[in-house]
C-alpha cells in the first residue's frame, strides 16, 4: 500500500471571521467558532471508519479543537508536531506555552513540544506577532515531507492549517476539508 496523508484544514476560527487579524482586537491562537466546532463534526463523520496509523496535529488551539472533535477518545495518540503550525503573518499564529496548553487540552502529550515552539524555540515576548517569509514556511513544509518519508506507518492523518497544507497541495482547502496526498508519488 502507498503512504497516504489525510491533509485536513483546522474548523473555522475567530481569526478566519474576523474583518481585521490585528486591528482593533487580536486573535492569539485563535479558538473555533461554533460553525468551526460543527464542520469539526461533519468531517468526523466522514473520517470515523478509517483506520489511521498515525495521527498528527498542529499545536495551534484550533488545530487541536479540530482533532479532538472529529478524533474523539484519540487525543492520547496524537503526535504534536510545531513545523506544521500556521504561516506566521498575524496574532492568530502566536501560540502558547506547552504548560499552558496541557492545562486547556489535558488528554493531549505536549512533551516533545518546547517553550516558544512558534518562533522555532526562541525565546521572544509571548505576544510579538512573527512575519515569516515564504521561503520559511517553505523549509518548514519540507521538513514535514522528509519526516514523513522516514515514517513507516501507511495512513495518517495531519490536522493542520491552511497555508501549511496549499504548499503540499497548491491551493487553499476550506476549513474542514481534507485532501489525500499520497508522498510516494512525489519521489
Amino acid at each position: 500500500m502507498n503512504k497516504e496523508v489525510y491533509l485536513i484544514r483546522h474548523g473555522q476560527s475567530e481569526a478566519n471571521v474576523a474583518l481585521d487579524l490585528d486591528s482593533p482586537n487580536f486573535y492569539y491562537d485563535a479558538k473555533l467558532t461554533s460553525l468551526g466546532k460543527k464542520q469539526a463534526q461533519d468531517t468526523q463523520k466522514k473520517l470515523k471508519n478509517i483506520d489511521f496509523d498515525l495521527m498528527l496535529c498542529s499545536p495551534l488551539t484550533r488545530a487541536l479543537q479540530t482533532f479532538s472533535l472529529i478524533f474523539p477518545n484519540l487525543s492520547k495518540e496524537a503526535v504534536i508536531l510545531p513545523f506544521v503550525r500556521e504561516h506566521s503573518l498575524c496574532s492568530s499564529e502566536v501560540g502558547r506555552q506547552p504548560s499552558i496548553l496541557a492545562k486547556e487540552f489535558p488528554d493531549f502529550n505536549f512533551n516533545n513540544l518546547k517553550n516558544f515552539w512558534w518562533n522555532n524555540n526562541i525565546f521572544i515576548d509571548e505576544k510579538k506577532i512573527i512575519f515569516e517569509s515564504m521561503e520559511d514556511l517553505d523549509k518548514r513544509v519540507l521538513i514535514f515531507k522528509e519526516w514523513i518519508q522516514n515514517r513507516e506507518e501507511k495512513r495518517i492523518a495531519l490536522v493542520s492549517h491552511g497555508t501549511f497544507i496549499s504548499r503540499i497541495t497548491n491551493y487553499l482547502l476550506d476549513n474542514c476539508e481534507f485532501e489525500i496526498w499520497y508522498p510516494d508519488n512525489n519521489l
